[in-house]
């Protein structure tokens, strides 16, 4: 006479202990045939400082560090600026964007951000906006 096999492995649904909602089917299928309206999310927070004195390499200074809560960022000098998306590649000019004077550079990444002075010493204003953190947030 044989046995039957015993199961060794539980189903996922018994370990999670999955409900269903009530009320509600736990799948709904939804076919989008025309456009989708999407809206960015506001910014909530912000901030502005100026570094001033900031000396060639290899003394580039780290003027924004990696932040998932910013949504843009703009840097600005009256005199021209290196600079470089993380510490790697601000060890080099070769490796760093010579950025022109007078003319805003926008950051929308969340990297860390390196500046230095292309000659002599520059002064770099950074100005922030931070996206809203949800429900409740100031």
């Amino acid at each position: 006479m044989s046995h039957p096999t015993p199961e060794l492995q539980p189903d996922l649904e018994d370990v999670l202990q999955v409900e269903e909602p009530e009320g509600r089917e736990t799948a709904v299928k939804v076919d989008i045939t025309g456009p989708v309206r999407t809206q960015e999310l506001p910014r909530k927070g912000g901030s502005t400082l100026t570094r001033s004195g900031i000396g060639v390499l290899p003394n580039a200074l780290n003027i924004l560090r990696a932040d998932h809560r910013r949504a843009q960022s703009f840097l600005i000098s009256s005199s021209a600026f290196l600079v470089a998306y993380g510490d790697a590649n601000a060890q080099d000019a070769s490796t760093m964007a010579l950025w022109p004077a007078n003319v805003p550079l926008k950051v929308t990444g969340t990297v860390d951000v390196w500046v230095a002075a292309s000659t002599g010493t520059v002064n770099v204003s950074v100005v922030t906006e931070l996206w809203a953190t949800g429900e409740g947030s100031e």
